[in-house]
């Protein structure tokens, strides 16, 4: 269950395990963690230089099943498996990808972008606070 999904299945106390996304914007990389544990590693897309991803130390905010992403040049409607991270100036997201398969390249107006295949693991491993850094 989803009240249980942060707990060390191995141990018979309930000890919590940190659950953790790591962005790596030079690599143009995620990971995520369940403890010290790597579940997976894969390239994403992020920022475009003149519209940057923001780094820092963040926690997933929501989690949104299909999205409508658009703006004066995109338009991107059913976009699935949003982890809302921050808003600035605006929202930014942890999202699945479908209308590029340029990961590895920064392509995005400040998302992080995700291959679908992906994707869809990481959101539904992903709970609200689960800690995520971009560096």
């Amino acid at each position: 269950t989803e009240v249980a999904a942060g707990y060390d299945p191995l141990s018979s106390e309930p000890v919590k395990k940190e659950k953790l996304i790591k962005v790596n914007l030079a690599e143009q990389s995620l990971r995520y963690y369940f403890g010290e544990y790597l579940f997976d590693s894969f390239p994403i897309s992020s920022g475009l230089s003149n519209m940057p991803t923001p780094e820092g130390q963040f926690t997933i905010l929501d989690k949104v099943p299909v999205k409508h992403y658009g703006g004066a040049d995109f338009d991107y409607p059913n976009t699935k498996w949003n982890l809302h991270f921050t808003t600035q100036r605006y929202r930014y997201y942890i999202h699945g990808a479908y209308w590029h398969d340029n990961f590895g390249q920064p392509m995005s107006h400040g998302c992080v972008n995700v291959h679908y295949r992906d994707m869809e693991h990481l959101y539904w491993w992903s709970e609200y606070d689960t800690k995520v850094i971009i560096e």
